[in-house]
């Protein structure tokens, strides 16, 4: 978090849902413009973005049926 936090607040961080090699990417180009993370720390910051902050935790789950026609009524 502490690596993270130096430049953006929080919610920067939470309202993203990327997969692993999403955040992996992402932490390339932050070490490209300056962020430090170290090799021994990457794993274990992939894991905790992708388990907190992986896809299915962005997108509200969808109850079966009734999509098509809801707005008409």
């Amino acid at each position: 978090k502490a690596a993270c936090t130096q430049c953006h607040n929080t919610s920067r961080i939470t309202e993203q849902h990327m997969t692993r090699q999403q955040w992996s990417d992402e932490l390339e180009k932050m070490e490209g413009l300056g962020a430090v993370i170290p090799d021994a720390d990457r794993n274990t910051f992939l894991n905790y973005l992708t388990r907190n902050f992986g896809p299915e935790k962005g997108a509200a789950p969808r109850t079966a049926g009734k999509q098509s026609g809801s707005a008409a009524n």
